[in-house]
Parts: C-alpha cells; sequence; structure tokens
C-alpha cells in the first residue's frame, strides 16, 4: 500500500506489471524530448514578440463613472454593467520608509504626555500622499499617553505610516520609560468642527484630576484606590493652534479657522496645546492632534479635478427686512493661476419634496461678475438671492460651474441659497415647556443682546460654564412636565401628511451629480 493510499484510507489498485528497464529509460528519454521541444517552442514564440512597454504607475481615470474602491486610497474599479478592462501594467506603489521615530522625552510619569514626531518617505516620489497613524491617532506628531499596570505597560503601541493606496510600513513605538507616578492634573481638549463649514473648529479645555498612583506601602496593606484630585477652575487659557498663531481665552472654549492651509499634501496635522490658569497659580497643559484631509489636493491628485472651495457669510440663511434671503459667497481654489469658468447652469428645489427643474443654462459673468477667479484664499465674493415672493414654491436655489484651470485641468464647484425656517412665534415652532432650557434661552439672549438665539449659541455658553448657577426646583419640573401634557393633549395625534405633489425633475449626469455641493468642501460646501 502507497503512503498516499494509507492516508486517504484506500486500497490500492491491483499492481500492474513492472515494465523491463529499457522500457522505463525509452519513456524517460521521450518525456525529456517533449519538455525540450516544448521550451525551444515558447523561446522562439517570446523573441518574436514586440517587447513589453516597461512598467509604469497609472492614476484612475476622472472620467470614469460610478467609480467602486475595493480598497485603498485611490482604487479604482469598474462599474456593474462593464466588462473587466484587460489588466493594466501597473507599478505598484512600494512601502514608505521611516527614517526616524522622535520621543520628546525619555522618561515620563504614567498618562504624562510624550509628543511622537516621525518622519518617512517613500521611494517612487509620492511623499505628499503619506498619512500617518501614531498609537492609534492620526498625526505625524502627537501627544502619547502610556499607563503601568501590574505587569508593566498596558497595551501594544506601534507606529504605522501609509502611503498611496494605502501601502504601510508598521513599526512598535520606541520603547521609553514609564515611572510609577501620576500627574495630579490633566488638560483635556475636544475638538468640533462648527456647523455648514469645512475648516472652522471650536477647542473645548477642561481640566481633569487623577488619583495618586497607589505606591508599594498602599498595595502591601490592600488599601483601596487614593482619592481624585479635584480639578480646580480656570480663570485664562492660553492657546496654540499648531500653525503659528497663539491667542488667550478667560472662557475654555476657543474658534480657530484653517480654511487658508496650503493643501500640497494630502493631510494637514496640527498640534493643538492648552495651558490652563488657575486663580491660586495652578497650571496644566494639555496638548492633542487635528488631522485635516484636504479636499483640493485630494480632488487633483485622485480624480484630475480643481475644486472650488466655498465659504458662506452669513454661515447660516437669514431673511432680510423686506423677506428676501441674501447670501455672500466666496469662491477660491488653490491652483497657483488662475482659472476659468466657462459654464453655470441654475437648479431650483422645490417645497414639500416635489422636485427640482432641469438645470438651465445662465450666463457666467451674470453670475460671478467675471468669467475668471484668481489664486489665492481670498479669490471672489458673488451675491445671490431666493426672493420668496417671486418664487414663492422654491426651497432651494444651486449653482453649478465648470471650467479649466491655466494647466488643463476641469474645474467644477457649486453653490446654494436657501429659505430659512421662519422666525419663532405664537403660531410657528413649538413651545419649550423645559424650565431648564427656558432658562439658559433667557440667560443667552441677555449674554448675546440677541432676541432670536440659536442651539449653537445654548451649546457654546454651556461648555464655557455660563449656566452653572442655573436650577430648577421639584416643583418647577412637576408644573412644566403637566403643561406639556395638557398642550400634547389638545394638540391631538398628527394630521395625515399629503402625498408629494409632482413637479418637474429630470436624472443628473455625472458631471452634474459631480457639482453639487459637497459637506467635505471637494466641490464646495453648500447651506442645502
Amino acid at each position: 500500500m502507497t503512503m498516499a493510499a494509507r492516508r486517504r484510507g484506500k486500497r490500492p489498485p491491483p499492481a500492474e506489471p513492472r515494465p523491463s528497464i529499457l522500457d522505463r529509460r525509452t519513456r524517460v528519454v521521450a518525456v525529456l524530448l517533449i519538455g525540450v521541444a516544448i521550451t525551444l517552442a515558447l523561446w522562439g514564440r517570446h523573441k518574436n514578440a514586440p517587447p513589453a512597454p516597461a512598467p509604469t504607475a497609472t492614476e484612475p481615470d476622472p472620467h470614469e463613472t460610478n467609480p467602486v474602491t475595493p480598497g485603498g486610497f485611490g482604487a479604482m474599479g469598474m462599474t456593474a454593467t462593464q466588462a473587466p478592462p484587460p489588466a493594466p501594467n501597473v507599478a505598484s506603489d512600494p512601502p514608505p520608509v521611516i527614517d526616524n521615530i522622535l520621543l520628546e522625552k525619555s522618561e515620563v510619569c504614567a498618562g504624562e504626555e510624550n509628543l511622537v514626531t516621525v518622519l518617512a518617505h517613500t521611494t517612487n516620489g509620492t511623499d505628499p500622499s503619506l498619512h500617518y497613524v501614531i498609537d492609534g491617532h492620526m498625526g505625524q506628531s502627537f501627544p502619547v499617553t502610556l499607563w503601568r499596570g501590574e505587569n508593566g505597560i498596558i497595551g501594544q503601541h506601534t507606529v504605522t505610516v501609509f502611503g498611496r493606496n494605502n501601502v504601510a510600513t508598521t513599526v512598535p513605538l520606541p520603547q521609553y520609560e514609564v515611572k510609577n507616578c501620576r500627574p495630579t492634573f490633566l488638560a483635556a481638549i475636544s475638538t468640533a468642527v462648527r456647523s455648514n463649514t469645512w475648516a472652522d473648529f471650536d477647542f473645548t479645555a477642561r481640566v481633569v484630576g487623577l488619583p495618586p498612583a497607589p505606591t508599594e506601602a498602599d498595595k502591601q496593606r490592600g488599601a483601596g484606590p487614593p482619592p481624585v484630585a479635584k480639578p480646580f477652575k480656570g480663570i485664562a487659557y492660553n492657546w496654540s493652534f499648531g500653525d503659528g498663531e497663539t491667542v488667550t481665552t478667560l472662557t475654555p472654549v476657543v474658534e480657530h479657522n484653517y480654511e487658508g492651509r496650503e493643501q500640497k499634501t494630502e493631510y494637514s496635522y496640527y498640534v493643538i496645546g492648552v495651558t490652563i490658569r488657575g486663580a491660586k497659580g495652578e497650571s496644566v497643559t494639555g496638548r492633542s492632534t487635528l488631522a485635516l484631509q484636504n479636499p483640493a489636493f485630494s480632488a487633483l491628485a485622485q480624480k484630475g479635478i480643481v475644486a472650488l472651495l466655498i465659504s458662506l457669510d452669513p454661515r447660516f440663511p437669514e431673511r432680510d427686512s423686506d423677506g428676501k434671503v441674501t447670501q455672500h459667497v466666496r469662491i477660491w481654489h488653490n491652483q497657483p493661476q488662475e482659472v476659468t469658468i466657462e459654464h453655470a447652469s441654475l437648479t431650483k428645489y422645490f417645497k414639500a419634496a416635489a422636485g427640482e427643474t432641469k438645470p438651465e443654462d445662465v450666463d457666467v459673468s451674470s453670475v460671478l461678475g467675471t468669467t475668471s477667479i484668481p489664486a489665492g484664499k481670498e479669490g471672489i465674493t458673488v451675491t445671490v438671492t431666493l426672493d420668496p415672493r417671486s418664487e414663492d414654491e422654491v426651497f432651494t436655489k444651486t449653482w453649478a460651474l465648470t471650467g479649466k484651470s491655466t494647466e488643463g485641468y476641469p474645474v467644477l464647484g457649486s453653490f446654494s441659497v436657501m429659505l430659512p425656517p421662519e422666525r419663532p412665534s405664537a403660531n410657528v415652532g413649538s413651545r419649550v415647556f423645559d424650565p431648564m432650557l427656558q432658562q439658559k434661552i433667557m440667560a443667552t439672549k441677555e449674554m448675546l443682546g440677541k432676541d432670536i438665539v440659536t442651539d449653537e449659541d445654548i451649546w457654546r455658553l454651556e461648555r464655557e460654564g455660563a449656566f452653572a448657577k442655573l436650577k430648577v426646583s421639584p416643583e418647577q419640573a412637576a408644573a412644566a412636565a403637566s403643561a406639556a401634557m395638557a398642550a400634547a393633549i389638545q394638540k391631538g395625534p398628527p394630521s395625515p401628511q399629503p402625498p408629494p405633489s409632482k413637479g418637474p425633475s429630470s436624472p443628473k449626469s455625472t458631471a452634474e451629480q459631480a457639482a453639487q455641493p459637497s459637506q467635505s468642501g471637494s466641490a464646495g460646501t453648500s447651506t442645502k
């Protein structure tokens, strides 16, 4: 029984008569001759074939519709209805090379920040596509905090550098000493992008108290965890934003705009810092890294498109005294030279999901006042309006722009003006019954000197601690609950909504879809 038959648990077939030694030699010679003949035939075919082109890296076709990206940045797939194209002769990107990892400190206490900075490069000239992850956080520099457990440092810590198409190199985080001590306080920074913007951020700082590290004596006698230090109240906040700008505030919330940053790389990284000072001389410093993808770079590198960037003033649409909505729109780009706008179209969207009009060609100069947009952040500013008196059913108007750059790249962008909600009144909006929210609204109106305040106004003052002294008694809460119940009973169940009326509509082409407003700002940001 052969070994293969034993492994399969089968009985071997009956043995055939063994050939003579001469027969076996004849078969071996025949097989060798056949192999030599096949090899010579293949070699002759290869010799007479035309030389294959040298492998070159290819970029995705910016005109391909409905791309499917199975994985990786910039990976281009096929549409569902297309036949598979012949495999291109593409040279894959090599993984990035990590040159050095710099540590701010050689030893720290547990929980103390240690700024880690990564230096890397690519071997095929695609350095602008590099992006970094340090200990699970995006950033070329990041303040790492490590903690000690019974068996040493808690967790596994790595540094990863990604290149184009997501090729990556991962190495362990360099070791440094983490001592058995802890800072008394930490300064924590939270980040939030402001509504209806793509580069304007709110940063909020707070003091966090930590329990002292347990001593060996505490461990031996089985003592419980030490008490947490009570956070002190900050009276001054010294901020740095990683772009060279600094400011001091008296409240824990600050706003900063990164709209004018250079977009020569896939990502921009900013180390945000704050030093919080207390009334008794207390002080604590904290940092965080803000990672921002650059929409202008991404649009050009991945799609071959020059994206028009959009800023709105005011951020939210407002009605003028005559009822019209006026929106100022600043349009700019990141190209070194001006771009030409060759075509503009207008689409109107109707209320109650009634559809939209077919995009209507409009004169570029009548919309922009010019046919070119200069280089630089200032760009051009246009003013658009929506008049409910003459356009009663229109909810939003969107202008789409297309053109060409000096280098020949297509230019795309769009912006909108929309009808804002009616001002709240006794007949418009919902009555507020929550007594705490009522107090916050009244306090916000008084502090800001406004007749109408927004949720954003209230949230900002709340983060600044402006409502710390507001209180609601049990009697007020009970009365508010009763009033809300009575109002709900009086209002009754909601009436069924009528089906939306049919309005003119037409399918959008790929180019028109690409020109629609984008929250990322890669093709313009709008209020729509």
